[in-house]
């Protein structure tokens, strides 16, 4: 049990309120000796596992004595033992073998029989399949309550610091340990990766954007001042979206670009072959919906479709006029190929959101409740298809593997692919729904070990992190134990024993020897 006090003469105060893991201490109605604020109540955040404080008042001022113990299921060094370890060239070793961990980092990866020092505590892994804790590359940190879903109308959209706490530490229980955020307000948003990295709340480790833009009116002079003053809250991206023009994107990668700030893009007008001659750093889902990518006698069509149906009804016309053999396809694929401008298909988002009324994939799922404010604003709120009729939707099933072909010729083309949600857009689940995209990019035809790599090493490397995505020596011990093999079926994803993040438990319940 966690404990503190804080005593003067006769008087005894409660000091310290324990907060899930002792992932926060929180010292009332004193002041600390050494602390930059004083006042009647003083956060210590990110507590290096504080089981025991112990503390005198003095004349009204707090000398503690911190005295540190793992309050986590295991310690900060131990070893696992028989599991097959997950190799994101040669998929899953026949042997099992054991991880030493050291601090949060693997520190050696043994072979079966190798000898475990008795210091360790030891888990054993029972057999079952080791991987990097999974990486989502696409998920809005700050979660929007019930609107319109619609980012064109930004300004009318509130936002829930409370309910996206609930949804980032979900995305733990389903193996993802890292995300990134594409975009998200500026200040409320990167406020909350900083909590979520400095262990503050349960969640991922997160990398997240500025707020989009996506104002075709801005002039070069507003686009550099809204780089230049999102700065002083340290944003990992920026990102330019569907509305704005070609030399707009272009200004907003120069000026990042300036400060060492990478650009992801979620494109419209300004064509993804437009974008990487202006040096875009990332893209965002499967398609950009743009009428540069169909062919020239379909772009006026498109353009009336849009105006007359609405730009989400229409894209069920653009998928029909789509020529995956086109010279604006291959060319486009080329380009990515060659420029290694990594790409989050998302392929879930689009199925999800377009599912039917009775859809059982998604508004049947038996994880649909796993936040139950989110399943109720999708519920009630006027989605994007809002307007489909039951023959749209059937519909979009019979289009909808033309979006997962084309996904597979890039892979085949040798463009990056990452694993990307989109959370928490309507019907994507938080954490399930990376799992169903794992299940819809092997339906296209990618064998499950590349999307295993995908959500490992390959998303790893994209990102910036060396330091995950393998399991290897130096690496983070964020890890993801499951019963079954993937390999063998991806939905294997699922039977998870236990989330590992910094070499600690965090989800599940780990096997003692």
């Amino acid at each position: 049990m966690l404990q503190g006090v804080a005593t003067t003469g006769s008087r005894t105060l409660r000091t310290l309120q324990k907060e899930p893991k002792c992932e926060s201490v929180l010292f009332r109605s004193v002041h600390l000796f050494g602390a930059e604020a004083y006042g009647t109540s003083v956060s210590m955040i990110g507590c290096p596992r504080l089981a025991i404080l112990r503390g005198h008042m003095v004349g009204g001022w707090v000398f503690a004595l911190f005295l540190c113990v793992p309050v986590f299921a295991w310690a900060s060094d131990l070893a696992i033992r028989n599991v097959h370890v997950f190799d994101s060239y040669d998929g899953f070793d026949d042997e099992t073998r054991s991880i030493i961990v050291h601090n949060g980092t693997i520190s050696e990866v043994l072979d079966n029989g190798s000898a475990i020092p008795s210091t360790l505590k030891v888990i054993d892994g029972d057999g079952g399949y080791l991987l990097p804790g999974f990486i989502d590359a696409h998920v809005h940190i700050l979660v929007p309550r019930c609107q319109s879903f619609s980012v064109f109308s930004r300004g009318n959209v509130q936002f829930d610091r409370a309910l996206s706490e609930e949804m980032m530490s979900v995305l733990i229980d389903f193996g993802i340990t890292t995300i990134r955020s594409p975009a998200t307000p500026t200040m409320e948003g990167l406020a909350l990766r900083d909590d979520l990295n400095a262990g503050r709340i349960k969640g991922p480790y997160a990398l997240a954007s500025a707020e989009l833009i996506n104002d075709g009116r801005m002039t070069a002079d507003d686009l550099r001042f809204y780089v230049r003053n999102a700065l002083q809250h340290r944003p990992d991206y920026f990102k330019v979206y569907a509305g704005l023009h070609p030399w707009q994107v272009k200004t907003v990668i120069d000026e990042a670009h300036k400060h060492g700030v990478p650009v992801i893009g979620h494109l419209g007008r300004t064509s993804w072959a437009e974008a990487i001659k202006h040096k875009i750093d990332f893209l965002t889902h499967a398609v950009s919906w743009s009428e540069k990518t169909l062919k020239p006698e379909y772009r006026k069509a498109y353009r009336e479709a849009r105006h007359q149906v609405g730009a989400m009804r229409a894209r069920l016309d653009w998928l029909e006029w789509l020529d995956l053999e086109s010279n604006e396809v291959t060319s486009m694929i080329k380009a990515l190929a060659a420029s290694r401008v990594p790409v989050d298909p998302t392929l879930v988002v689009y199925d999800a959101k377009f599912s039917a009324p009775d859809d059982r994939r998604y508004r049947l799922n038996a994880n649909v409740n796993v936040v139950p404010t989110l399943k109720s604003d999708w519920s009630e709120c006027r989605g994007l298809a809002h307007n489909w009729t039951r023959d749209d939707f059937k519909r979009w099933r019979r289009l909808f593997p033309k979006l997962q072909s084309l996904v597979r010729l890039m892979h085949e083309r040798g463009v990056i692919l990452m694993t990307g949600s989109d959370t928490a857009n309507e019907w994507v689940i938080p954490g399930e729904s990376l799992h169903q995209e794992f299940e819809l990019l092997v339906e296209t035809g990618i064998p499950p070990r590349d999307v295993l790599r995908m959500t490992g090493a390959t998303a790893a490397e994209a990102l910036g992190l060396d330091d995950r995505g393998v399991i290897g020596q130096g690496y983070k011990a964020d890890l993801v134990l499951l019963t079954d093999n993937p390999e063998t079926n991806i939905t294997n994803t699922r039977s998870i024993i236990w989330v590992m993040k910094d070499g600690q438990i965090v989800s599940g319940r780990a096997k003692s020897d």
